[in-house]
């Protein structure tokens, strides 16, 4: 045997947990085994199953599928799955050995390719040569079936392999959009003769594709589309006119997927403008191409105007008619946290020069490294980055072992954590960095031109905190609306209302609140920083049924206040998370185990303080206007009203 097997291990208070393979501090404790083959591990304890949660690799081939409820959704209806902090793993042995070993190429390769990829971003293009020795490393149809061609990996191996390429922003996100938006809507939606046309050539890296769906007046919103496709019936042919923008990848694309709206009368005799997904090969008469962007990060993507004016045939409509929403949803909304693959990445580089910055720099007569404040704030960016790579691969793992799969809601959270972990990783190593971050040409700059452009890449930061607060409450509607009408009508159901208010009130006051106990499910070193991550959980569903009763079941909510829901959302999933990955760390015994602990422990420390500020806003609404940030909104509307800033100079004097 020549892995290492771990079983359900016990705790030892005083100690600060188990040490894995010290034969002398199991000594002590006879009801621990230690196994003598030098190339196994094994500790056993008789304990109950709620004492510790089960860890270990599955050794099938084939990954058990689980009717597991989407975690977030349910958490805003007081249901919380405790099995998401044993942090499964989903990659066998096999897997994980063949995984390791793709990811020393891809280190090789960058080692190699060092200067031209360093050169991308000014040249504004990737080298072909480079794309070339990128094949060898089967980069390409990461998730497309192997009947294709394709690796058909998880999304977790997927998901690690592009974090690995991450170490260029541009090449991760060539890649990713590569693989997630075209390829995988022709996966999920493509008709078997567009599966036999085209995914083979993805798969082997000779078509490259391209993701069309932003318009100079339709940037997320799908209703707002433009671009027109008007069936001919007698010739079964589709026309298509319009205009595409910020198209990435637009130059090298073979293939492109094109979001449309369809005019066509129905069976009153109406216009119908649903909105449909077409596949549109580059050669195709009557489509033209702008010169690309001069973009200050991404660069290389080379990102491009497409202009459409084509006759298509009827086998190039994707899916089936009036789908074209179904198919962006599928593709984008739970795929937005492979975005964050990189960006833990680019801020890990960022950190290890920041740290390097630090004991080499001297100040006062000492280390840089030597003084508290410095400590902190990079005690700080290393949290981020911890509970950031925590997300991405719980996210990742519940996409793998769910039997239909509903990660929308996480998906969406990773990425809004993932831009303020960057923001604030990137300011923070900066102002540590000092005055040199200032020069034009530094290496520096790169990194403050790569934040800048992730706040708003692939969406605003407004649009998905919206989209996150309503998805919750939304879910809250479906699954205990008519608890909640019963609620809202104290006359016809008192005992209902009393019992809401009861609970509303054992929050509120502190006075016995409901809790999931979820220090059961991790190792007791944890028990009592998972109180408050217990605390915060146990609020989100307070918060969402506090907001129906004050708004009513049509979710007519303000948008201030999904803000403060999605806030809230984000810092209770990254709590989660990074108790999950430190409990597990701390049980497994991993190197720097206790490095994990204080990591997990200042994050959730101060990611409560987060939530409680959060909690106390949303207690201060009223019934009006909102939370506090009403008199914020009311100063807003006015300065949009007068078209610029109108506060006046305070010296000047009024003339009577």
């Amino acid at each position: 045997m020549n892995i290492r097997h771990l079983t359900r291990v016990g705790q030892m208070r005083g100690g600060g947990g188990l040490r894995f393979g010290i034969r002398k501090l199991l000594e002590p404790y006879p009801a621990l085994a230690f196994n003598n083959n030098k190339n196994i591990r094994c500790i056993t304890m008789d304990l109950d199953g709620r004492q510790t949660p089960p860890i270990g690799s599955p050794t099938d081939n084939k990954l058990k599928s689980i009717n597991f409820k989407p975690f977030l959704k349910s958490l805003f209806l007081g249901e919380f799955n405790a099995s998401i902090l044993s942090y499964a793993e989903v990659i066998n042995y096999d897997r994980y050995f063949m995984l390791q070993d793709q990811l020393k190429h891809i280190n090789t390769f960058f080692k190699e390719n060092k200067e031209t990829i360093d050169d991308m971003e000014e040249r504004g293009v990737v080298p072909d040569h480079l794309l070339k020795k990128i094949q060898v490393l089967e980069m390409s149809g990461l998730l497309v079936p192997k009947e294709y061609g394709g690796a058909e990996l998880l999304n977790t191996e997927a998901l690690r392999l592009l974090q690995e390429l991450g170490k260029s922003f541009t090449l991760a996100e060539l890649f990713r959009m590569n693989e997630l938006m075209c390829t995988k809507a022709i996966v999920l939606h493509g008709s078997q003769e567009q599966k036999d046309k085209y995914l083979e050539k993805i798969a082997t890296g000779d078509m490259w594709t391209a993701y069309c769906f932003t318009e100079k007046n339709a940037g997320s919103d799908p209703n707002a589309v433009e671009a027109k496709a008007t069936r001919c019936k007698d010739t079964n042919t589709f026309h298509i006119k319009g205009e595409k923008t910020w198209v990435a990848n637009a130059l090298r694309a073979d293939l492109f997927l094109v979001f449309a709206k369809v005019w066509e009368k129905d069976y009153t005799g109406n216009y119908s403008d649903e909105v449909n997904t077409f596949l549109i090969e580059r050669n195709t008469p009557g489509l033209s191409i702008s010169q690309p962007y001069n973009l200050s990060s991404l660069n290389g993507l080379q990102v491009c105007d497409v202009t459409l004016d084509c006759t298509l045939p009827e086998n190039a409509l994707l899916g089936d008619p009036g789908t074209g929403l179904e198919v962006l949803k599928s593709i984008n909304h739970d795929n937005k946290y492979f975005l964050g693959g990189a960006v833990v990445t680019r801020l890990t580089h960022l950190l290890d020069k920041t740290v390097k910055h630090a004991l080499a720099r001297y100040q006062f007569g000492a280390p840089l490294a030597s003084f508290e404040l410095i400590k902190q704030q990079i005690g700080m960016c290393a949290s981020e980055i911890y509970a950031l790579e925590a997300m991405l691969y719980i996210t990742s793992g519940l996409a793998d072992v769910g039997e239909k799969p509903d990660t929308e809601l996480e998906s969406a959270v990773v990425k809004e954590f993932a831009q303020r972990a960057s923001n604030k990783c990137t300011q923070l190593c900066l102002s540590i960095l000092g005055a040199q971050t200032n020069l034009a040409d530094s290496e520096w700059a790169q990194f403050l031109h790569d934040n800048q452009v992730l706040q708003s890449w692939q969406g605003s930061s407004n649009i998905n905190k919206c989209f996150i607060g309503l998805s919750g409450i939304m879910h809250l509607v479906q699954e205990k609306g008519d608890d909640m009408r019963k609620t809202m009508e104290p006359g016809l159901n008192p005992f209902k209302r009393i019992k809401y208010g009861f609970k509303l009130q054992r929050e509120i006051k502190g006075r016995f609140p409901k809790r999931f106990k979820i220090d059961n499910h991790v190792h007791p070193r944890f028990a009592n920083i998972s109180y408050l991550v217990d605390e915060a959980a146990c609020r989100l569903n307070i918060m969402g049924e506090m907001m129906l009763v004050n708004t009513g079941l049509n979710a007519q909510v303000y948008e201030c206040n999904l803000e403060v829901m999605s806030d809230f959302t984000m810092e209770v999933y990254a709590m989660v998370c990074a108790l999950s990955r430190a409990s597990r760390s701390y049980i497994v015994g991993h190197a720097h185990h206790n490095h994990d602990v204080e990591l997990a422990i200042g994050f959730i420390s101060k990611s409560h303080g987060r939530t409680d500020k959060l909690w106390r806003d949303f207690l201060s609404m009223s019934k009006y206007r909102g939370i506090t940030n009403a008199y914020l909104v009311g100063a807003g509307e006015y300065l949009l009203k007068q078209g610029k800033y109108c506060a006046v100079n305070p010296l000047i004097k009024n003339s009577f």
